[in-house]
């Protein structure tokens, strides 16, 4: 049987075995020694030997004036598992409960203390780790350092304006900012700023937005018939994601329909609307906090993790090459359409994919 590694109620090593738990007695160059942990109470003599790396060797002496308990291990991880739930996460201390009793067995839930005695457990351990009390206004002294930093070391808070009714607080990551500064040099930003011509058909195509429903796709297939190549990659963005690509002789639905971003009705009847090109990462980020009204704690927790997954995200995409998955049927479709153009046409076509 393995031993088990927790700790004592201060934070002292502790190693459980057969139902028995040690504490350390000394130890030596190639091993340590523990002994029982009513080597005081009940003067037991019993020891347990591992070497450094904590891999059981021996057992010395017995165990005479008490019995061990199988469920002493699982108790000590129940509690090792919610103290270290409580200090990582701000969340209520009813959510700590209910994700630190998934799995736990039935006898050992029965030895553990009520309800009430483990959420005033969770409060004493967070003010031992001088955890920060969630806010309850924007007038809170400082973030704590715990969410200064991302899940892997780096800088994530930027700028804190400190207590005030503007207050303002700035995330990003060295490499955001290598992203956006990449995206403002070798983007559309510099001819939009500097090339007049260029600017205005792109108010053509942002314009779309306040036609009439019914005529957004006239409109569209007009811009594309009057606009030149250097726009191809802009229209395909929109023709793929607010458009709908042609699929015979109707379009498939796109990312986010028209009438969902159409603000035609919204401005003859004089009603606000945000215009959120970051949709789609918001709804992501919506279903990541799974609540309404997250603690700001919470939330800032929530960013770091969606920060790594993001990191995880462009680090894959940037070693394989792949920008993002490709619809199943969208790849049979261009499949389908290779096969009925021919071998010149289809090496052009690539050609063009390519460059």
């Amino acid at each position: 049987m393995s031993v088990i590694l927790s700790s004592t109620s201060k934070n002292a090593p502790l190693l459980i075995y057969n139902g028995l738990s040690y504490t350390v007695d000394r130890r030596s160059d190639k091993k340590i020694l523990w002994k029982c942990e009513h080597a005081r109470k009940f003067k037991c003599r019993a020891r347990l030997h591992t070497d450094l790396n904590n891999i059981f060797i021996q057992t010395v002496g017995d165990h005479e004036n008490h019995t061990g308990d199988p469920r002493s291990g699982p108790i000590r991880q129940y509690y090792d598992r919610l103290r270290r739930e409580s200090q990582q996460n701000q969340t209520i201390l009813h959510n700590i409960l209910t994700q630190t009793n998934i799995g736990v067995q039935d006898e050992v839930r029965v030895q553990l203390t009520s309800n009430h005695h483990l959420k005033r457990n969770i409060r004493r351990w967070r003010q031992e780790t001088n955890a920060a009390p969630t806010p309850f206004n924007i007038n809170f002294p400082v973030v704590p350092d715990n969410y200064h930093q991302t899940t892997r070391d780096t800088i994530f808070l930027r700028k804190d304006t400190g207590p005030a009714s503007d207050r303002i607080l700035i995330f990003f990551t060295d490499e955001q900012r290598n992203i956006m500064e990449n995206a403002t040099t070798h983007g559309f930003k510099q001819n939009y700023e500097t090339d007049i011509i260029f600017a205005d058909n792109i108010h053509k195509i942002l314009a779309l937005a306040f036609l009439e429903p019914n005529q957004v796709i006239s409109g569209f297939e007009s811009l594309c018939s009057n606009l030149g190549d250097e726009y191809q990659s802009i229209l395909d963005y929109m023709e793929d994601n607010y458009i709908g690509r042609l699929r015979g002789r109707s379009r498939r639905a796109a990312t986010f329909p028209i009438i969902f971003w159409n603000m035609a009705a919204r401005v003859k009847n004089n009603m606000h609307r945000t215009n959120n090109n970051i949709e789609a990462w918001h709804r992501k980020l919506n279903c990541a906090f799974q609540c309404t009204h997250p603690t700001l704690w919470t939330f800032i927790n929530k960013l770091i993790k969606e920060e790594n997954n993001i990191h995880s995200d462009f680090v894959q995409r940037h070693m394989t090459g792949n920008s993002e998955e490709e619809n199943k049927s969208e790849t049979s479709n261009q499949r389908t359409v290779l096969l009925d153009i021919p071998p010149r046409l289809q090496w052009e076509k690539r050609s063009r994919l390519l460059w």
